[in-house]
């Protein structure tokens, strides 16, 4: 790529820190980055223009190393008329994306995708009632059971319909207006995705358009991708089969480029000793020490503080002396609303008390030290567990019937018999005797966890971070052919989809 591009790189808030290696690695071949942050996401409550501090940080950190780096919200397509009928489509593929039987095991998610869609549908007024019903009917159907032929079946439709919905005018212009060289949304697999509409717009201008993969559970654990780009950027071959299976893209749109969310890993050293460490959380310093990562209000829900608990008094009356005097770091996560305490035992310390999402200078330095002088990390199901095997770190898990790790797809990445790393234990004695064995040596784990990080991280090299090549496939992206076609079918579909956009128009102006 010899010429500057100006790439729409469309990201929610939450996930900006996500992709705080790849926008630098864009801005240092000289293109310019618009970052748009489209309505709705994790903060509901606050407007597109109205980020979180964290964010505003982040992007005041960004912008202050490249000023060719913007940013804004993207206008939203209004409720009522097109906008509510669009909603009810992918609503719908949603529903039929996890009516799948692979999806039987799945409650969790299941509920969650039922709660987020069907809980609209049955307590808004914003539709109106003859596509509401409809879409409730067939939407209770897919949420009741699952079942491979009424899933597929209604992909196909929601698919053809999304195709027949017609592009935003205020996303139109929007996008015209930056008139960008290529288009990067990060967001499609959440339920409902606004994202969509950007790349409608940009197919109809003729802009290419990819999806890139955020983050290790998006294509299992959410929605469906509901539009099929130029090109969709994933991880790994994991993650190009569950791109291909899942949601129907072609193999040949799939790029695989490794994780470059975890390209700070490779390189990182630590800001302090063991010992520093050690003393500025008043532990004993000549104590190895433990790090126990809890996950996210999504994975463990408030028992999570319980088991805490019980850990650590497992660790106590322990009949292996190491364990009963080893150091304790429990590291809260930050969106978790119920954290760990006093946990009622010396050399256990909670920290930092609040939980700190490692947007900060400070809090990456804390986080990384924190990993990477510890004797092995303890966890429910958290992307961290991914950050310590890179670290070389041995990782262990307890199965607890209350969290259901297993009834996310993403969790079984990480077993053994699917070329992981993680020790699974039934029970906490069978932790205990897990954690004895990994405190003596680990060797057979040390390999597992260098060829996992290899597959699933780094699966172009382990010496080649992933951010440069996911800037390389970018610029490929941008010189890409944008098919613009309808399929047959479509202009009459249209005709009779607009006559529920009508209706929606009516019944919102009634109100």
């Amino acid at each position: 790529m010899n010429r500057p591009l100006r790439i729409l790189f469309v990201v929610q808030h939450g996930a900006l820190l996500r992709f705080a290696l790849l926008i630098p690695a864009l801005a240092e071949r000289g293109h310019e980055i618009h970052i748009a942050f489209p309505p709705g996401g994790d903060w509901k409550a606050a407007p597109p223009s109205d980020p979180p501090q964290r964010t505003l940080d982040l992007l005041a950190e960004l912008q202050a190393r490249f000023p060719s780096i913007t940013y804004g919200p993207i206008p939203s397509r209004p409720a009522g008329g097109w906008g509510s009928t669009a909603w009810l489509v992918r609503g719908l593929a949603d529903l039929a994306h996890n009516a799948h039987p692979r999806y039987t095991g799945a409650g969790v998610l299941r509920r969650r995708t039922r709660q987020r869609v069907l809980g609209k549908l049955e307590k808004s007024r914003e539709f109106e009632p003859l596509g509401r019903q409809l879409a409730l009917r067939e939407g209770r159907r897919l949420a009741k059971r699952t079942d491979a032929e009424r899933s597929a079946r209604m992909l196909r439709v929601a698919a053809a319909l999304e195709e027949a919905v017609p592009s935003s005018p205020e996303v139109d212009r929007f996008v015209g207006e930056l008139a960008p060289d290529a288009v990067v949304v990060t967001g499609t697999f959440r339920h409902v995705s606004s994202e969509v509409e950007v790349l409608k717009s940009a197919r109809r201008l003729g802009i290419p358009a990819g999806i890139f993969v955020t983050s290790w559970d998006n294509l299992t654990n959410k929605g469906s991708l509901k539009f099929v780009p130029e090109r969709v950027f994933v991880w790994n071959e994991v993650q190009a089969r569950d791109a291909v299976e899942l949601h129907r893209i072609p193999r040949e749109r799939v790029v695989l480029t490794g994780a470059h969310v975890f390209d700070e890993w490779f390189e990182r050293q630590p800001t302090r000793t063991r010992e520093e460490l050690l003393s500025e959380l008043g532990l004993d310093p000549t104590q190895p020490y433990l790090v126990y990562l809890c996950s996210s209000s999504n994975v463990a829900r408030p028992g999570e503080v319980e088991f805490v608990r019980s850990w650590v008094q497992a660790l106590r009356s322990s009949s292996d002396e190491r364990l009963r005097r080893i150091n304790v770091v429990v590291r809260p996560h930050p969106n978790a609303p119920d954290r760990p305490t006093d946990l009622g035992h010396d050399n256990v310390v909670v920290w930092p008390p609040e939980g700190a999402y490692p947007v900060a200078a400070s809090a990456r330095d804390d986080f990384f030290d924190t990993l990477w002088h510890s004797a092995a990390v303890v966890g429910i199901n958290t992307t961290a567990m991914i950050e310590a095997a890179i670290l070389g770190k041995s990782v262990l898990t307890v199965r607890v019937p209350e969290f259901a790790q297993e009834t996310t797809l993403h969790f079984h990445y990480l077993l053994n018999e699917n070329g992981g790393f993680l020790h699974v234990a039934s029970d906490l004695d069978e932790h205990l005797r897990q954690l004895a064995g990994v405190l003596d040596e680990d060797y057979a784990g040390a390999e597992r966890r260098r060829a996992f990080v290899e597959a699933f991280v780094r699966p172009r090299g382990l010496d080649r971070p992933a951010a440069p090549i996911s800037a390389e496939e970018i610029e490929a992206l941008a010189e890409l052919p944008v098919r613009n076609g309808t399929r047959p079918g479509t202009l009459v579909l249209r005709g009779v989809l607009s006559i529920d956009a009508g209706l929606n128009a009516v019944h919102n102006r009634s109100r």
